[in-house]
């Protein structure tokens, strides 16, 4: 069986260095920024009342999916959605973006399909495309190999601002369905999976942007929502993100894509879950009455459902139907 490990990716030595770097970065003024869930994005504060929300992110290895198709009109979709779903776990309205594209030679017409893609991403998301950077660096990129990055600004007021210290055992886990696998675990899905069109195409189905949805809701019930967690690398272990002082129990998680099921023949159950969506791109930790939320998602066309409950034991996430435990 397959790991992340094995396919080239090195979580835990990657949490180390993020760890030595916090370390190293730390400097006067770090005590004013305000806490936000998860650590999603930096919230800075502009004033006593007002922050902005700063975050970056790319897409992975999924790069190397649309250079096996030669499709790239949807990758700038998920670039989007990736700094901009993460903007929306603290509770900021996404504002402004940019982006970076580098390469060994600029091919006019791939150019043109990201930007594309980064268009319709911003336009969904509510996001300014404020401008970018492209670089031509040819003997660090060679053929059509290219690295894409975004930087994402947002708005929010202290009274809007998602701590997630709020989360206590009873609270209800609501999931919001993905798309398919969205933008992580690449490394992974390309080691086990055929590498034919037919696969291949369904790992470019794009990234959900969840912007406008968690907006209306957030509008309309910010004290009911105690946290937000966006579901990328690291998989589930994101909820642990949000407050290390509670676990998760998962009763009724969201049904998994095919595409799952497919790598799942390859890679043990907990493997699965500690790496890629399973079917959840967005959850939310909700104190109260979850229909009515769960309503407005659906007027959105997200499927969303109750999934589960917060529960006392710290760093421990249980889901029932796979019989997985992971912990913190």
């Amino acid at each position: 069986m397959e790991t992340y490990s094995s396919a080239g990716v090195n979580v835990e030595r990657a949490d180390r260095f993020v760890e030595r770097l916090k370390a190293r970065a730390r400097r006067s003024g770090h005590d004013d920024l305000w806490r936000g869930a998860g650590g999603y994005a930096a919230v800075y504060p502009v004033s006593e009342s007002e922050a902005v929300a700063v975050t970056t992110d790319g897409v992975g290895t999924k790069l190397l999916v649309a250079c096996a198709l030669g499709q790239y009109d949807t990758i700038g979709i998920d670039l989007v959605a990736m700094c901009a779903n993460d903007l929306i776990c603290v509770g900021a309205t996404p504002t402004l973006f940019l982006d970076y594209l580098a390469t060994g030679r600029l091919d006019d017409r791939i150019a043109d399909e990201i930007i594309s893609g980064i268009v319709t991403g911003c336009d969904e998301s509510g996001m300014i495309l404020a401008g970018g950077e492209t670089a031509e660096m040819p003997g660090v990129y060679e053929g059509q190999h290219f690295d894409l990055a975004g930087f994402a600004l947002g708005r929010v007021t202290r009274s809007k601002l998602i701590t997630g210290e709020e989360i206590r055992p009873g609270q209800k886990v609501i999931g919001v369905a993905s798309s398919g696998i969205h933008s992580n675990g690449l490394s992974l899905a390309r080691k086990v999976l055929p590498q034919d069109d037919k696969t291949y195409a369904a790992l470019l189905t794009p990234t959900i942007i969840y912007t406008r949805p968690v907006a209306s809701v957030l509008s309309q019930y910010t004290g009911e929502i105690k946290g937000i967690a966006h579901i990328t690398g690291g998989g589930w272990r994101n909820l642990f993100r949000l407050n290390s002082a509670v676990g998760y129990h998962i009763s009724s998680p969201l049904p998994r894509h095919d595409i799952f099921e497919q790598i799942a023949a390859h890679v043990p159950e907990d493997e699965m879950y500690q790496t890629f969506n399973m079917g959840m791109g967005l959850c939310m930790i909700v104190e109260g009455e979850a229909e009515p939320i769960l309503e407005l998602l659906r007027q959105a066309n997200l499927a969303a459902q109750v999934v589960g409950v917060v529960t006392e034991k710290p760093m421990t996430l249980t889901i029932e139907r796979s019989t997985v435990t992971l912990r913190g």
